[in-house]
């Protein structure tokens, strides 16, 4: 059965090279391609500098967090950056345990996200 994620794509005010995503439902194997698919065509339009919005993103397993990773690296290669913002206590746990925590952008809540951007 395939897991169900969506993500909305936002303008993100005075920055014209940024969008906030806000993420949706469950990230896993039966859906990572499609959020791959979203955050490269953002990548390759020139919105260089993403915000994910994890409020409502309830699980991500492994090869989820894979993806969020390549997500972080693409931007930064086109000059940019991928940051995360609101994650749960579950999604998080897992970032902890691979140690990825170190290697994403992570910001407690979206204010500080934004206000983050160069």
């Amino acid at each position: 059965m395939e897991s169900q994620i969506v993500i909305s794509c936002e303008d993100i005010q005075g920055k014209d090279n940024a969008k906030l995503l806000k993420f949706v439902g469950d990230m896993d194997a039966t859906n990572v391609e499609s959020v791959m698919e979203d955050v490269c065509r953002l990548l390759n339009d020139g919105c260089v500098n993403l915000v994910a919005d994890f409020t409502k993103l309830r699980y991500v397993n492994s090869t989820g967090l894979g993806i969020l990773l390549h997500c972080s690296k693409s931007a930064k290669e086109k000059g940019g950056c991928f940051k995360i913002a609101n994650i749960n206590e579950n999604v998080y746990e897992i970032i902890e345990i691979i140690g990825a925590t170190s290697l994403l952008e992570i910001y407690d809540d979206l204010e500080e996200a934004l206000d983050s951007l160069k």
